[in-house]
């Protein structure tokens, strides 16, 4: 491994396991060595874990296998969370400045308006896992992305919140503690995602990410940079293979092979005379392989029916002209990106990792948990200038804010 600052990440999911070793140059920031390691997953269904055990023992499995590619010890884990507990929510706060007149806006009360709008968002069994600020209203009028050095008497934040319950987390943490490593944060799977395979560019002009998972899929939103919209419906990969397995009367794993090898989104492009041999007892029996992509196709328009008014909405209200980005492993099932283009009216592209030694599509949560562990300490490295400055230039300001708000 070459040198630099190590990072550890691990993405839990149903069906598997993927963990990252990578290393940091301290100057790009970019990652310039990664060692990688999958394996199945046991333990968790429908999103839940219902056997610590089990969980502990496939994340043992491959954070073992990681140390021997990385030659270099197991730091504590940036650690993917997914699931129904996942949800999102806007929440908006107001709170009063100056009992007199107006003063500059401040970090600190920036800070004290979010924290505001996070406790009137979320409920007890509720945890944070991240926040957006939307836009600010000062004095309810004036917007702002950042209000920091503005004039005002009163400020407001609009939050879009992204939590998980307390104990799906604490269930986890349980887990990759009893395999014998420390999880340092939790990231939802879904954004951990937008961080490795969406550029700083398509964010900014507009575009959405939907993430076929397992269990779920996500749709995330992005403009001006910022996460506009999170949504989630519970029909993944697992959902498609799941009906064809019992349109077809086969069993699971049979399903999911026809689906990887014969399947495709739009069952009009295929030739309706193919006929594919399943292996059913102790015979062969032929199926036309449109049956089988029809059932997909069916399938994949409740999903795209549920999740489509939601973005039509996000569409006209933000304009998105970089497109639909698409991941996860369903990302690569034929005709999906036309089918996505019919039903949603704008451009549909394969997801792929930007800017990492690391092509495999299977890794971008991943890689995204990197990516956002490294973001965290450039924002923890700016606190600690501005916390542990010269003290007489905190007085200084410090004495600027009771000027202002009294004179």
């Amino acid at each position: 491994m070459k040198k630099g600052v190590f990072y550890n990440a691990i993405d839990i999911s149903e069906d598997k396991i993927a963990a990252v070793s990578a290393v940091i140059n301290n100057r790009s920031q970019e990652i310039i060595d990664i060692s990688c390691a999958l394996n199945s997953s046991s333990g968790i269904k429908n999103g839940a874990i219902y056997d610590l055990g089990l969980l502990a023992e496939s994340i043992a499995l491959a954070l073992n296998k990681l140390s021997l590619s990385s030659e270099d010890k197991i730091r504590p884990l940036y650690v993917s969370i997914a699931g129904p507990g996942i949800q999102s929510i806007h929440s908006a706060a107001t709170i009063a400045l100056s009992e007199r007149s107006n003063k500059i806006i401040t970090s600190g009360d920036i800070y004290r308006v979010n924290h505001q709008a996070y406790c009137l968002g979320l409920n007890l069994e509720e945890q944070l896992l991240h926040q957006f600020p939307q836009e600010y209203a000062i004095d309810e009028k004036e917007k702002a992305l950042n209000p920091a050095g503005l004039y005002g008497h009163k400020l407001t934040a609009d939050l879009l919140l992204v939590s998980a319950l307390s104990a799906d987390l604490g269930n986890l943490a349980a887990a990759i503690d009893r395999a014998g490593f420390k999880a340092k944060a939790f990231v939802s799977s879904s954004y951990a995602a937008s961080l490795a395979v969406i550029s700083e560019e398509e964010k900014g002009k507009g575009c959405a990410l939907l993430d076929i998972g397992f269990g779920a899929t996500h749709l995330l939103v992005f403009k001006d940079g910022i996460l506009r919209g999170f949504e989630q419906c519970p029909i993944g990969a697992k959902s498609i293979t799941e009906a064809l397995a019992e349109e077809l009367k086969l069993s699971y794993d049979l399903a999911e092979n026809l689906k990887s090898s014969y399947g495709n989104a739009l069952a009009d492009n295929v030739d309706p005379g193919q006929e594919v041999l399943v292996k059913k007892e102790q015979a062969y029996r032929p199926i036309k392989r449109r049956i089988i992509c029809a059932v997909i196709e069916q399938k994949l328009k409740i999903l795209f029916s549920r999740l489509g008014e939601r973005l039509a909405i996000y569409q006209k209200r933000f304009d998105l002209p970089c497109g639909i980005i698409v991941s996860g492993e369903t990302a690569k099932l034929e005709g999906l990106l036309e089918s996505l283009e019919l039903n949603f009216h704008l451009a549909a592209h394969l997801a792929k990792i930007e800017n990492a030694p690391l092509s495999d599509i299977t890794f971008a949560t991943a890689v995204g948990l990197v990516r956002y562990a490294v973001s965290q300490r450039s924002q923890m490295q700016l606190f600690k200038l501005s916390s542990y400055g010269n003290i007489f230039q905190k007085l200084i300001h410090k004495s600027r804010e009771i000027y202002h708000e009294y004179f």
